[in-house]
């Protein structure tokens, strides 16, 4: 029997990008979903568009939160799928075949997160970005895992200024329980909060605290990271001066 899928939508203020993700999610050809919404508290027309297809919905939810990990651990609470997705507003899975393509795969007992490359798109282009755990490239879009890792893990860590749970929840897993697949699962929008500096720099003191990264290294990024991010713009001006 296929095992149960709670795919987990948490949005805010997000009316232009809500309905791509819900159709992304109830035109999967897997039959075993459950799909549930937790929205902020939106006042822009977003939850107009999701009432359209709430009669297709399992669960959806619209009232303040504490921000993304705050929804996030709400729906956790709510969800009774064996392996859990958060396909947030704005990202959607690669196609239809997504998720039964990913479970007809041999998916070994003890492996408990299956993750993959993802597809990101910027200013209207798409490319592949490769994710490694060893190498701490991974999100949560392009990653289902079984709900019992909360139970020993804990939920996501819920402050005001850490915008990194989801990293710092799966670098608290032993690798052995990932596996890659060669499929990728998701499309995911590279302007999110996600994409910034800030949660690059945390991310970097997260590597230090688990001991992915040296002290060393994290102080190296910090300082080049503004020179090596000026390359680029030398090299396009250059490029001008020659035409």
């Amino acid at each position: 029997m296929s095992p149960k899928i709670s795919v987990i939508t948490v949005c805010f203020n997000c009316v232009s990008d809500i309905e791509k993700t819900i159709l992304s999610v109830l035109n999967q050809d897997y039959h075993n979903i459950e799909y549930i919404i937790i929205d902020g508290g939106s006042s822009d027309g977003t939850l107009e568009v999701i009432k359209r297809y709430q009669g297709k919905i399992s669960y959806w939810v619209s009232e303040p939160d504490r921000g993304i990990y705050d929804a996030m651990n709400k729906a956790i609470d709510i969800a009774t799928g064996e392996w859990l997705n958060f396909m947030n507003a704005g990202d959607v899975f690669v196609d239809k075949k997504t998720l039964s393509s990913v479970f007809n795969l041999n998916i070994p007992s003890n492996k408990k997160i299956i993750y993959s490359d993802f597809c990101g798109v910027k200013g209207g282009k798409t490319k592949i970005y490769k994710c490694s755990i060893e190498k701490g490239d991974i999100i949560h879009q392009a990653t289902l895992y079984k709900k019992e890792l909360h139970t020993v893990y804990g939920r996501y860590v819920l402050t005001d200024k850490i915008i990194i749970s989801d990293y710092l929840f799966f670098c608290s897993i032993p690798y052995s329980f990932f596996m890659k697949i060669d499929i990728p699962i998701a499309i995911y929008d590279l302007s999110g909060i996600s994409s910034g500096k800030w949660c690059f720099y945390q991310k970097l003191c997260a590597d230090v605290i688990y001991q992915r990264i040296s002290i060393k290294y994290l102080i190296c990024r910090v300082l080049l990271d503004p020179i090596v991010s000026l390359i680029p713009l030398f090299v396009k001006d250059y490029l001008k001066r020659q035409v």
